[in-house]
């Protein structure tokens, strides 16, 4: 069971990690203008990088307890506090353009902003998990 949560949350991460990068490929091509690639950019962000996310959010914290890990890694409670910035903005910025886009208008650059947030977040939420420091 433990070694099934490990590969989950790895793979949950990369999954999470890979769908915010095609999220700001998308957005910097035509995710903006064209509502069919805004509609594939809203099913990629929306399963892609935040359902994969808040699972991998749970399976973190469940890992946390059942493996007893210590309390004390920090690096853990800072990629937890990291999330909350992706929720934000991909509800404030990300979603809302979305929406103008799959609606036939030209989203603003706040798509793209907002999708280089997330993407910088992952990076450094992954660089986090993946090093373990201290």
């Amino acid at each position: 069971m433990e070694v099934g949560l490990i590969h989950l949350h790895r793979t949950l991460g990369y999954l999470a990690f890979v769908a915010a990068l095609v999220n700001l490929v998308l957005a910097l091509t035509k995710g903006r203008t064209d509502a069919r690639i805004a509609t594939v950019q809203h099913h990629v962000h929306n399963l892609g990088l935040l359902m994969s996310g808040r699972i991998n959010v749970v399976l973190g914290l469940t890992m946390i307890f059942v493996l007893s890990y210590p309390l004390d890694v920090w690096w853990a409670w800072v990629s937890l506090v990291l999330w909350v910035p992706v929720e934000i903005v991909g509800k404030r910025m990300v979603k809302s353009e979305l929406a103008v886009a799959r609606d036939g208008g030209t989203a603003a650059s706040r798509l793209v902003a907002g999708a280089g947030i997330e993407l910088l977040v992952m990076v450094a939420i992954f660089g986090l998990m993946s090093a373990r420091p201290g």
